[in-house]
């Protein structure tokens, strides 16, 4: 028969009541969750002006949920970009065979790196940074429409020329660069779009301004009279009858 002991009965009854005892001020009015929840409450109505342990968690809540989505649609767009690049990727040693509009472009490319690359150098990872370089510059120069990415798509795409030029056999140097001029030419539709060169008429608006000025003279003052003529007595004129 188990029997049970008082003064166990005793300690765990004390621990639950002082267990529960704090709950219930802690849920009171004026308690602790009160104050928490009552300071959640300000920071939904005016952020600028809450408590510094809610603007903490806020921060890290929002930075923690940034990381995720950037890490997430990064990797994403990493491997878009990976699939994008290797699709026009040549092995190091080209084989013999081979056609289509896009080999006559990369083939001389690849032709021209081989042997011209500096010995750090391979011709694999000189091929794959002349194609990353042109997506990225493309990508940039019809995502801002800055100048600057323009420009280095402007050279970036002479670039190409010259190496297709110098890569492709002389009897069908001008076929290949008119093909990869026309590719080019398409691409650029979308790299440089917005793009005007046309001149616009400067209009100058001209206002006639007629200046109005004016001089302030002084008003002439009465010269004073000397003092020796001023003592002398005045002498009477014929016409006067004083006496």
């Amino acid at each position: 028969m188990n029997q049970t002991t008082p003064g166990h009965d005793n300690s765990s009854g004390g621990v639950a009541e002082a267990a529960a005892r704090r709950v219930r001020t802690a849920t009171a009015p004026g308690g602790w969750l009160d104050r928490r929840r009552r300071e959640l409450a300000a920071a939904v109505d005016d952020f600028s002006t809450a408590e510094r342990w809610v603007r903490a968690t806020a921060y890290t809540l929002a930075l923690a949920t940034a990381a995720l989505v950037l890490g997430t649609a990064g990797g994403i767009l990493l491997q878009a970009a990976a699939t994008v690049i290797g699709a026009a990727h040549l092995p190091e040693h080209i084989p013999g065979t081979g056609d289509g509009l896009a080999a006559t472009i990369t083939r001389p490319v690849h032709t021209y790196l081989t042997g011209r690359t500096p010995a750090p150098l391979t011709e694999t990872t000189a091929y794959g940074t002349w194609k990353t370089t042109g997506l990225i510059v493309g990508f940039f120069s019809f995502a801002s429409r800055a100048a600057t990415w323009r420009l280095a798509w402007t050279a970036w795409s002479a670039a190409t020329l010259a190496m297709v030029w110098n890569g492709t056999d002389p009897n069908a140097r001008s076929v290949a660069v008119g093909i990869t001029a026309t590719a080019l030419t398409a691409a650029s539709a979308l790299a440089l779009r917005g793009i005007q060169l046309t001149l616009r008429p400067l209009v100058i608006n001209r206002t006639d301004v007629q200046p109005h000025i004016t001089v302030h003279t002084p008003e002439p003052k009465p010269a004073p009279e000397p003092a020796r003529l001023a003592s002398l007595p005045n002498p009477a004129g014929p016409f006067d009858h004083r006496r």
